[in-house]
């Protein structure tokens, strides 16, 4: 979700400092035994055989290639598409509810059914590409994204629309792990910083252009549009990737996510992506349709959100430098529950000011809360950052899918609750206000107005995560303190890393 670049960040500044992302026996392990002698060699017996160099030490990543800069374009292809995808489709919910007969609870299953296959796959999938070939699975993978983006853009029901999400979410579970993982093979240790901050950056690109592409799109275009984009970025990243990517494998990883683990900060970590996932659920009808904003404006007035999730995150990461991850995550939880309390007053004809302040706090406290979690979950396991960062991500889209679901179920009871005749949903009662015509108009005012108590209840709920997050973050342990270091593993390193096929 919107954070992944900073989590690209926060793991680029570890592995520039030349830490490996995979635990592997690049950090001085050497094989031991009588085979050691035999690996240096040619095997015993057959003098025509050349010496094996399954199992043996190999360096945690492949030495510098020319093309090295040109293939991180493919990876930030890849994750430009991800972050892009993120907030365009958030901002197709309203299009969505009037133009597909579905329920509420049929739209809160298409945002689900991405978020789950992207979570719940992304780790075996992962494993998948570490052991068959990242290029290729990689390359699977954009064309499963891209075929379920064709599928969404074209589909006639909220069915088809269901399985086309799920689809796209199994391709996003491919490519974003794998294209993370292909940094550490092509670039050497002093260089992955950069390389990480180039990820980081697209990422940040796509969530930011997000909402003015949709925006654009949706005002000339049916809602179909924002899915269509997704495909010339597949295609301009599956022949980058193609030409430009080495096939690597890391054939003795036996796991996806090393000693990553259910923690504190990684339950923190997961209020974050609740709390981030269902406000955007109920937000975005909010901004494109029921409040003074709609189409570009809407897409313009979401940037405040993104815009202070990022700032907010590089303060984060910078105190919490300082003073340890403690202070960002209770301070920013804190900002956050007040940013939804402001919001949890708004109407429908809320002055914009107001809407955006309110917005910059929820974000600015949010991105705080990620980088601060986000350094406080790898200080546990700083030689195993990118099973980390897989694990985490996996957990990330499990709690976005609870966000919605959270979120839609308490903007739904609200509003059926006062809503009386209006309908059993917004999507129900906007349909039936433009069949109405000038009459409607009316109903169109009531269905918007109990949205706006809907989306009231479901900010104060997120004001309670919010403490719940701060309280996690208050007490007990977590993360190592100011100037810290993380303890060292304990568990001996795999035998096998990256390395070409």
């Amino acid at each position: 979700m919107p954070a992944v670049g900073v989590a690209a960040a926060h793991h680029g500044a570890a592995l520039a400092g030349g830490r490996p992302p995979l635990a592997g026996p690049g950090r001085g392990h050497r094989p031991v035994g009588p085979l050691s002698s035999e690996r240096a060699g040619r095997c015993p017996g057959r003098p025509d055989r050349p010496p094996s160099n399954e199992g043996a030490a190999v360096p945690p990543s492949n030495p510098p290639r020319p093309q090295r800069w040109w293939a991180l374009a493919a990876v930030v292809a890849c994750l430009l598409l991800i972050g892009l995808d993120t907030t365009t489709v958030f901002l197709a919910l309203p299009e969505l509810m009037t133009a597909l007969p579905a329920s509420a609870g049929q739209l809160q299953g298409v945002f689900v059914g991405y978020l789950l296959a992207f979570g719940l796959l992304m780790v075996p999938l992962g494993a998948l590409a570490d052991r068959f070939g990242r290029r290729r699975v990689l390359l699977a993978g954009l064309l499963v994204l891209g075929l379920g983006a064709a599928g969404a853009a074209l589909a006639g029901s909220v069915a088809a629309l269901l399985v086309a999400r799920v689809a796209m979410g199994v391709g996003a579970a491919v490519v974003m792990p794998t294209a993370m993982a292909m940094l550490p093979v092509l670039f050497p240790p002093e260089e992955r910083g950069r390389a990480f901050a180039a990820a980081s950056a697209a990422v940040s690109l796509g969530l930011c252009l997000g909402p003015l592409v949709a925006g654009a799109l949706l005002e000339r275009y049916w809602w179909g549009s924002v899915f269509l984009v997704d495909l010339p970025i597949v295609a301009v990243a599956a022949l980058l990737v193609a030409v430009l990517f080495p096939e690597s494998r890391s054939p003795g990883r036996p796991a996806a996510v090393g000693g990553a683990r259910l923690s504190r900060p990684v339950l923190v970590l997961a209020l974050v992506y609740v709390l981030m996932t269902g406000f955007l659920f109920g937000l975005t009808p909010y901004l494109n349709g029921v409040g003074p904003a709609g189409g570009f404006s809407a897409g313009l007035r979401l940037l405040p959100l993104v815009g202070a999730l990022l700032v907010g995150a590089g303060l984060g990461e910078r105190i919490g430098g300082r003073v340890g991850p403690r202070a960002p995550v209770v301070a920013g939880a804190l900002l956050a529950a007040a940013g939804l309390a402001l919001f949890a007053t708004t109407g429908t004809a809320t002055a914009a000011a107001r809407v955006t302040l309110a917005l910059v706090a929820v974000g600015a406290g949010l991105g705080a809360m990620l980088s601060g979690a986000m350094r406080a979950a790898t200080a546990d396991n700083p030689d195993d950052l990118l099973g980390v960062v897989r694990f985490t991500t996996a957990v990330r889209q499990v709690a976005g899918a609870v966000g919605v679901l959270l979120a839609g179920t308490a903007l739904t009871l609200a509003y059926r609750a006062g809503s009386g005749v209006v309908g059993a949903h917004l999507g129900a009662a906007l349909r039936r206000a433009e069949q109405a015509g000038a009459a409607g108009e009316e109903l169109r005012a009531s269905a918007r107005l109990a949205y706006v108590d809907g989306l009231h209840a479901a900010a104060l709920l997120g004001v309670g995560l919010a403490l719940l997050a701060a309280g996690l973050a208050a007490t007990g342990r977590f993360g190592p303190p100011a100037g810290g270091r993380a303890p060292a593993a304990r568990r001996p390193a795999p035998a096998g890393a990256d390395q070409p096929a």
